[in-house]
């Protein structure tokens, strides 16, 4: 195992293997199963970057599973021959228009075609099945990336230290790694995280059906044709705002009475009232942007964008004082007008800028969990669902978590944005993510697969899609929403999710892979059973 330190001090880049030197010291423990590594300044340094590499021997029919950076960048098990898609070869213009980089790792991390890389855990699993597990547990700190260098066959583990100014002892890595069968590496390697609280739960939300078209009149519609002994939680999404950023701003055209009166009434049908809201976003028309730009994060002092949604999208400086007591107002807001329910989204945007950027001497991973616990903190007791988060941060911190992208109306996007960005939606690619980041639940937070969809209108899911995601959600998540009129159902649509809803029971023993066909294995009520999903045709093959 060798160590790698990149650093400036004295305002010099300096690569250093030593464990000593004028600048710094470093400290390795060694157990059978997890090694620490710790850095001690003796004069003001920054970090830049810090990696270990060590020889791995490769079968070129392993597997190699690849957990992605945020809730919606694609996650699953590779072949040995395959690439981690990258956009390399998307025009810069056209990245540089929509910001497609900035929804993920891309933007801080450079792709290399000859490596695969994953963030936090990471597993190569042999053809006889034997896993060899890497899961990192100073999370708080810096991200873990594992990068697998199949040409020279070599485990490289990379520490996001980008920016980071310690002024004492600072944990480097903390890695934990474990040898067996994959569901028990896996298992035991959550199991370090204890366990979660929350209770599933099943609910309706307005996206998949109105998108931002919402109004009063709509929601209320809805609510009338929620079952409330089937449903939890009725949760009004986006659209009921002015503009992103501008919460307090409730659109009057839309909802002329304000979202009080709408709150009572699901709370009359003993239903939770849930919100949506992305706190560490506002958009360029929202008077949030405009009025407060010194809020706005900057890089060479442009505004840093999260993304190409609505007007476009710019991350807030959540490490100002002013924007954190904004956030706080905002939530406050919402927890007076009656909302149990928090459905906090494009989270991610809180990690773009490190230390360095914003002179903070904090890594990534520090922003972005500082950030998560300003959100516990204002929210205390209410149920938070965290979506577009670097999944890490999120760790105990929310009761529920997406664990994919966005659900499409068609299985698999349109055709032009397949080669842009990891994080695109795509009910193919959230399916994936469902199934391999299953074991996530019930530990660190309730895994929240996004939506099923039955219904046959306003869908270009086929039947076959629709019966796989209903099956599936259940099988491998704890919060089942839906974007349906249940009530509109037929008999033998009721009878099928009816018959689904017995495999939030299941106990899930193995999960494999064989070309496009992911097989997993389950105990439900003392017997075993079988579900094979072919992911590039999204249907069940035995169902």
């Amino acid at each position: 195992m060798d160590i790698f330190i990149k650093y400036f001090a004295e305002g010099e880049s300096h690569l250093s293997s030593s464990f000593e030197n004028e600048d710094y010291s470093l400290s390795v423990s060694e157990g059978k199963e997890r090694t620490t590594v710790t850095i001690t300044p003796k004069k003001p340094i920054i970090l830049e970057d810090a990696f270990i590499t060590a020889e791995y021997d490769f079968e070129e029919d392993c597997r190699i599973f690849l957990n992605g950076y945020q809730s919606w960048t694609e996650t699953r098990e590779y072949s040995f021959k395959e690439k981690v898609h990258n956009m390399n070869r998307v025009p810069a213009a056209i990245k540089n228009l929509f910001h497609f980089e900035n929804y993920g790792d891309a933007w801080f991390y450079k792709y290399n075609k000859d490596h695969f890389h994953g963030f936090t855990y990471s597993y190569v699993r042999k053809s006889d099945g034997s896993t060899y597990l890497v899961g990192s547990l100073n999370e708080e700190n810096a991200y873990m990336i594992t990068h697998y260098n199949k040409q020279n066959h070599m485990i490289l583990l990379r520490s996001d230290v980008e920016g980071k100014r310690p002024d004492g002892e600072f944990t480097l890595f903390d890695f934990v790694h474990y040898e067996g069968k994959m569901c028990e590496v896996v298992r035991r390697y959550f199991s370090n995280f204890g366990s979660c609280k929350a209770s599933p739960i099943r609910g309706y939300t307005s996206w998949y059906l109105d998108y931002q078209d919402i109004n009063e009149e709509k929601m209320l519609g809805a609510l009338e044709g929620i079952d409330s002994e089937s449903f939890d939680l009725f949760q009004i999404d986006d659209g009921y705002e002015t503009f992103v950023g501008d919460w307090l701003d409730t659109d009057a055209k839309k909802f002329p009475n304000g979202l009080c009166g709408i709150v009572e009434k699901i709370h009359d049908k003993g239903l939770k009232a849930g919100i949506w809201l992305a706190p560490f976003v506002c958009e360029t028309k929202s008077r949030l942007f405009n009025e407060h730009p010194d809020w706005i994060c900057r890089k060479n002092g442009e505004p840093v964008f999260a993304g190409s949604n609505w007007s476009g999208h710019v991350a807030l400086d959540i490490t100002k004082p002013q924007v954190r007591d904004y956030i706080r107002q905002c939530l406050r807001s919402f927890k007076e007008m009656g909302f149990d329910f928090f459905k906090l989204d494009f989270l991610y945007a809180a990690a773009l800028i490190a230390g360095s950027d914003l002179d903070c001497g904090k890594t990534r991973a520090e922003i972005m969990r500082d950030g998560m616990q300003l959100l516990r903190e204002e929210l205390k007791d209410s149920l938070i669902l965290g979506c577009g988060v670097p999944l890490s941060s999120a760790f105990g911190l929310v009761d529920y978590c997406r664990i994919g992208p966005d659900v499409s109306l068609k299985f698999n996007d349109v055709f032009y944005m397949r080669p842009m960005h990891r994080e695109r939606i795509s009910t193919k690619t959230t399916l994936q993510n469902t199934i391999f980041r299953t074991f996530m639940d019930g530990t660190v937070f309730l895994c929240d697969p996004d939506v099923f969809l039955l219904r046959s209108d306003n869908i270009r899911l086929s039947r076959k899609q629709r019966m796989a995601l209903c099956v599936l959600n259940h099988l491998c998540g704890s919060v089942f929403m839906t974007s349906d009129n249940v009530g509109k159902y037929s008999a033998g649509k009721l009878r099928f999710l009816k018959e689904t809803e017995k495999l939030t029971k299941a106990d899930i023993t193995d999960i494999t892979v064989d070309k496009d066909v992911i097989t997993i294995r389950f105990r439900l009520d003392g017997h075993s059973g079988v579900i094979k999903y072919n992911a590039k045709k999204g249907v069940l093959i035995n169902g």
